[in-house]
């Protein structure tokens, strides 16, 4: 009986920490998240600092690179790269998302499949939406 009981305060004491740690980074998850952002027609969401994979308007990204400006982490100051399959033609953009002190950019390029194909490419200014 004894044993039994010590077992389990043991078992007990043992994965208190473990929950403790698990209830920290549930409860940190959400601030690394990055909000819903609107850029011209792109609708953003998804990213997170933690490198998940973004999604642009819903659709999940097919490459995807983060570069901090900064430090690791500061998602007022980061860079991100993405290609995306296009929804409204067969094709690609090629994304570049900008977030340097607080102001957000998102350049967008047609990925041409040859060199003899027109350039279309735009710039647009982002804001966070609720």
């Amino acid at each position: 009986m004894l044993t039994s009981t010590m077992d389990s305060y043991i078992r007990k004491v043992k994965m208190k920490p473990i929950l403790l740690s698990m209830l920290a980074v549930a409860l940190a998850l959400p601030q690394l998240a990055l909000a819903d952002i609107k850029c011209g027609p792109f609708r953003l969401a998804g990213q997170t600092a933690n490198g998940s994979w973004a999604t642009v308007d819903g659709v999940k990204t097919r490459r995807q690179q983060v570069s901090w400006l900064q430090q690791k982490g500061d998602v007022d100051n980061v860079k991100m790269h993405w290609a995306v399959a296009a929804t409204k033609f067969q094709g690609d953009y090629g994304m570049t998302y900008l977030n340097k002190a607080g102001s957000a950019t998102l350049d967008v390029e047609v990925l041409r499949s040859s060199r003899s194909q027109i350039k279309i490419s735009g710039s647009y200014d982002c804001r966070k939406i609720d």
